[in-house]
C-alpha cells in the first residue's frame, strides 16, 4: 500500500520556510540534499516518519513548485500503474546517474492530478547511500515517536472524476465529503493507510495544502509562495 512520504518544495527561502515550519510543529530543522558540498535543502521529519523537503529553487526556476511523495514497492506500483494503463516513467536507484539511493516512479505531465505525485521507494542497501549528497540527516532519520504528524494533503484537480479514479485506482478510499473551517473549506476525502488525500474541484492540478496533527487552538498560514500549513484541526 502507499503510505503519505513526503512533500518536495522548491521556494526562493528554504531556510527560512525550515524554520517556520520547525516552530509549528515543534520538531528540529534536518538537512538534506547537499550536492558540491553546500546544503540546498532543508526539512522537518515528523511523527509517523513523513517529513517535508525543501529546495532552495535556482534563480531562474519558477518558485513555490510542489510534488507529493507517495512511498511504497516500486515493483508493486509499476504494476498497478500498467493494470490501469498510466503513462509513467521508472529509475531504480542501481540506474540512478546522480547518486540518489531510492527509485522513483514519475507520471507523465498530461496525467492531471497524477502528475503531482510520485512513488518513492528507499534502497534498503547500504551501497546505495555511500554519494554524501544524499546520505543526509533529512533522509536517514526516522520520525519521531511523539508530534504532530502529516495527517492529509489538499490537492485542486481540473478534472475531479477522473482524479478520484485515479487516487482510488492508488488505494485511497473515497470517503465522501469533506469540511474545513479554513481554505479551501471543502473537498473529496480519500483515506490512505498513513495519511489521507482531499481533492478539491476547480482551478490547475496542483498541492494546495497540508494538514498536521497538533494540540491546541487551529493555526492556518501561509507556506511559501502557494501552499497553506493547517496544524491543530480536528473535524
Amino acid at each position: 500500500m502507499l503510505a503519505l512520504d513526503h512533500l518536495a518544495i522548491w521556494t526562493g527561502a528554504a531556510a527560512a520556510l525550515a524554520a517556520q515550519l520547525s516552530e509549528l510543529a515543534g520538531l528540529p530543522v534536518l538537512e538534506g540534499y547537499a550536492p558540491e558540498g553546500g546544503v540546498a535543502a532543508w526539512g522537518v521529519r515528523l511523527a509517523g516518519g513523513a517529513f517535508l523537503d525543501i529546495h532552495q529553487a535556482p534563480v531562474a526556476q519558477p518558485k513555490g513548485h510542489v510534488l507529493l511523495g507517495l512511498r511504497g514497492d516500486i515493483g508493486k506500483a509499476e504494476a498497478l500503474a500498467a493494470e490501469h494503463g498510466w503513462g509513467i516513467r521508472v529509475v531504480r536507484w542501481r540506474d540512478a546517474g546522480d547518486g540518489s539511493p531510492w527509485s522513483l516512479m514519475s507520471f507523465r505531465r498530461d496525467r492531471g492530478v497524477l502528475s503531482q505525485l510520485f512513488v518513492i521507494d528507499y534502497a534498503a542497501e547500504p551501497e546505495a547511500w555511500a554519494s554524501p549528497v544524499f546520505d543526509r540527516p533529512l533522509y536517514r532519520a526516522e520520525g519521531p515517536l511523539e508530534g504532530p504528524v502529516l495527517r492529509r494533503v489538499w490537492l485542486s484537480a481540473t478534472d475531479a472524476r477522473a482524479a478520484g479514479a485515479a487516487v482510488g485506482g492508488l488505494g485511497f478510499a473515497d470517503a465522501g465529503e469533506f469540511v474545513s473551517a479554513f481554505p479551501p473549506h471543502r473537498g473529496r476525502l480519500y483515506r490512505g493507510v498513513a495519511g489521507d488525500l482531499v481533492l478539491v474541484e476547480g482551478g490547475a492540478d496542483d498541492v494546495l495544502r497540508f494538514d498536521l496533527s497538533g494540540a491546541g487552538p487551529a493555526v492556518c498560514e501561509a507556506f511559501g509562495e502557494r501552499l497553506l500549513a493547517v496544524v491543530g484541526e480536528t473535524p
